[in-house]
């Protein structure tokens, strides 16, 4: 009788152990997987098929990438641009990289193989992929403007220098303080009109 008693309450024990690490172990298999993380080290190139949205792009993307951006770069030379937008970041088939600022070496991104937020994130592409991009083709007398053309030359002027610009609506005098060796170059000057045809750039930006 006494050996019964021992063999289980022996039994009982080794059940209640078993049934523990089996539930354990089924715990461990259903738990959602980690979807997302932070890295300071990434690849555009490691994205296939990559869309990407950046506010202003300092690395060279995929040769196969569709990108749009707020502010061209001569990391962007094929991009749309759109004005509208914001954030950063870059979504491919199966996973996405979302950049914590501008994208360019060392700025930390969250990669994620979210599905939801892979959506989420290929349907905000398109959403700013599919505006018109403004061009600016001319400029006026005064006031802001940004423009693209060809560098026809850089020589003194009064206290610095003059970058000749030719555009499609004709040619502009670009107010250096120093000089570029951008001649023959394709640039964009965003700046003000002092009075035309002479500009004050704020910024001056290489696209080729």
């Amino acid at each position: 009788m006494a050996m019964d008693i021992i063999a289980f309450v022996a039994g009982l024990i080794v059940g209640i152990v078993a049934v523990s690490v089996a539930v354990e172990f089924a715990w461990r298999k259903s738990a959602p997987e980690k979807t997302c993380k932070l890295l300071k080290k990434w690849s555009l190139h490691e994205i296939k098929n990559p869309m990407i949205v950046a506010e202003r792009l300092h690395v060279e993307p995929p040769a196969d990438a569709k990108i749009v951006v707020a502010n061209p770069s001569s990391h962007a030379k094929n991009a749309r641009e759109n004005p509208d937008v914001m954030g950063n970041f870059a979504v491919g088939l199966n996973k996405a990289y979302i950049f914590a600022g501008e994208i360019k070496e060392g700025q930390i991104a969250m990669v994620t193989s979210d599905e939801d937020i892979l959506k989420e994130l290929r349907s905000m592409f398109y959403e700013f992929y599919r505006k018109k991009e403004k061009v600016v083709s001319y400029v006026p007398k005064k006031g802001r403007v940004r423009i693209r053309g060809i560098v026809r030359a850089v020589f003194p002027y009064r206290d610095g220098y003059l970058m000749r610009l030719s555009y499609e609506g004709g040619v502009v005098g670009v107010i250096l303080k120093e000089r570029m060796d951008v001649e023959g170059r394709r640039v964009e000057v965003e700046g003000e009109v002092l009075e035309h045809p002479f500009i004050k750039p704020s910024n001056i930006t290489i696209l080729d």
